[in-house]
């Protein structure tokens, strides 16, 4: 895993990592379908995420859930290609959460 492709996000009370990779010149992160975080998105349409794990304040970056199984896998193979991935057994259940930085 590359480190320096973490970030730092919360919603509500909860704070997390999550990986992330530039996919054809997108900032995207594999999440469960089923989260906390894609229904906070789903409601809010943001996240707050932070780049720099290690600061306490946080952007509020617009967010977008995408679930086409074909854009999923694409983002999922090159997650794994890149030594980036934290899902590593398959990509069922997943989507992609999309941000705009």
């Amino acid at each position: 895993m590359n480190k320096k492709c973490l970030i730092k996000f919360g919603h509500g009370e909860n704070v997390d990592l999550m990986h992330y990779v530039i996919f054809e010149g997108e900032v995207v992160v594999l999440s469960k379908q089923e989260s906390k975080k894609v229904d906070f998105i789903k409601e809010n349409k943001k996240l707050h995420v932070s780049f720099d794990i290690e600061s306490k304040e946080f952007d509020v970056l617009d967010a977008v859930i995408v679930f086409d199984e074909e854009y999923v896998k694409k983002v999922y193979n090159y997650m794994i290609e890149t030594n980036n991935a934290y899902f590593k057994d398959g990509y069922e259940g997943l989507c992609v959460i999309k941000l705009n930085k």
